[in-house]
């Protein structure tokens, strides 16, 4: 992102604000009333709220962005989307500017105005609240600001009251349950080292009753488990306990690149306009549930020898999971929609793991389609059905 380029705006350019440090959970209402006003603001392309900079007179000075304050703005997307309707597509990014970390809060796709908020955020932020950004301040909107934006969304071309957009599971956009079935998932890499473990120890414990030599029987119970799948260690009982005990800790990667790739179940869905006009700056977002029988991943995950980090999984297009209480969610912005063209929606499949309690059952998805040129959102639901391996 070209920092520098924002930064040679006007200070009173109605798209972006410079803000100089994060705000604390304390000053919510504060970054709600912002982003409000520059979503609402009389402009055109991307609103931008910069911190750890801010201008003092005709100067910038540059302020030093902490660990905490890189939290904080990681935590803002959510509290916008909680406060704010309609839905806002908002994002954090950071980047330097002139040698200096810098952060931003970026609001794209502001052409539904007006922006207010949905539920009361605090005493001075009440449900219903719109503000407007012009000339450099934040102010409460006026009957001409609505007036403005009217004329702006009466402008937006309306495609149809019907029902245009068709969304379903894997390539068929009219596919709406799918039956599964259940993958094998009882012997991830730590049950199988734990077994093992287990083995030996009990053969130890067998040995020192009848006074074996310990460290031959180790070694035989060693080539009997292992082979030369790794050198033999002469670990004491102690040390072989103590492996069992956090078997799970130190397996933990390996048992997710199990349950999350080789035996996931890999979901993806696919959209189409079934329109004639093409709908604008297209927005999904997916509902599911989340329980121990129906695991999303946060990541990709890689074999032992090949890790993939959370950023290199980011890179290689997994979308990014918001997780609630009994709920996970993913928001896909899939830019323009053309007539009658079938889009994946997702660039990476969603990685889940699968318990088989799941047999005979169906889990449902919601799904929420935006985009400039529909009359309303569009919303609806899909199942999964799964089934037993033997069937």
């Amino acid at each position: 992102m070209q920092f520098e380029k924002l930064l040679q705006q006007s200070p009173e350019a109605p798209g972006l604000l410079l803000q100089g440090n994060a705000w604390g959970v304390a000053e919510h209402a504060v970054l709600l009333r912002e982003v409000l006003g520059l979503a609402n603001a009389a402009t055109k392309g991307p609103r931008y709220i910069l911190f750890g900079v801010r201008r003092d007179e005709t100067n910038l000075v540059y302020l030093k962005l902490s660990d905490n304050e890189l939290q904080l703005l990681e935590a803002y997307p959510d509290l916008v989307s909680r406060y704010v309707e309609p839905r806002l597509t908002v994002e954090t990014v950071a980047g330097t500017a002139n040698g200096h970390l810098v952060a931003a809060l970026i609001i794209n796709s502001c052409d539904n105005p007006p922006y207010i908020i949905k539920t009361d955020a605090s005493r001075d932020l009440p449900r219903g609240s719109c503000w407007v950004r012009e000339g450099g301040l934040c102010r409460p909107a006026q009957r001409a600001d609505f007036d403005r934006m009217y004329q702006v969304s009466s402008k937006r071309q309306s495609v149809t009251e019907q029902n245009v957009v068709q969304l379903g599971i894997g390539a068929d956009p009219n596919q709406k349950m799918l039956t599964l079935s259940l993958p094998d998932a009882s012997n991830p890499p730590s049950v199988q080292i734990a077994a093992r473990l287990k083995r030996e120890i009990e053969a130890r414990e067998a040995a020192r009753q009848i006074n074996i030599e310990e460290t031959g029987l180790a070694r035989l119970m060693h080539a009997r488990f292992y082979g030369n799948e790794k050198p033999f260690a002469g670990h004491g009982l102690d040390t072989l306990v103590q492996r069992y005990k956090t078997v799970v800790d130190n397996y933990g990667e390996q048992d997710n690149y199990y349950f999350f790739e080789t035996q996931a179940i890999k979901l993806n869905f696919s959209v189409v306009n079934t329109s004639q006009a093409t709908l604008l700056n297209a927005r999904i977002s997916l509902t599911l549930p989340y329980a121990e029988s129906f695991r999303i991943a946060d990541q990709l995950y890689g074999p032992v020898d090949k890790p993939i980090s959370r950023k290199e999984s980011e890179l290689m297009g997994y979308p990014a999971i918001q997780r609630h209480p009994k709920a996970v969610q993913v928001i896909v912005t899939l830019s323009n929609l053309e007539p009658g063209s079938i889009t994946p929606v997702l660039e990476q499949s969603l990685r889940i793991a699968v318990s088989p309690e799941l047999a005979g059952k169906k889990v449902a998805l919601r799904y929420l389609v935006e985009a400039s040129g529909l009359a309303r959102p569009e919303e609806g639901m899909l199942k999964l059905a799964f089934r037993s391996a033997s069937h």
